[in-house]
């Protein structure tokens, strides 16, 4: 199977084959190698419940860093 590269605008999109099962709405970061390969890496989505947890971790260290900024 081969996809080819096409003009959407000032953009140069690459089609996903939809055997690919890839959902919408998920975010990739794009990079490319010395051999002009592009490479597609899927980035990790954090949930709101994970969102809250690191959030109230970081208010328990709060007093602590304030404190210490001074130092």
């Amino acid at each position: 199977m081969t996809v080819k590269t096409r003009k959407v605008a000032n953009t140069t999109v690459l089609t996903v084959p939809s055997n690919f099962k890839v959902p919408e709405n998920i975010d990739f970061e794009p990079s490319i190698n010395d051999h002009g390969d592009i490479i597609y890496k899927r980035v990790a989505q954090i949930t709101s419940k994970r969102k809250e947890d690191i959030h109230t971790f970081m208010d328990q260290f709060k007093p602590v860093a304030e404190y210490l900024k001074d130092k």
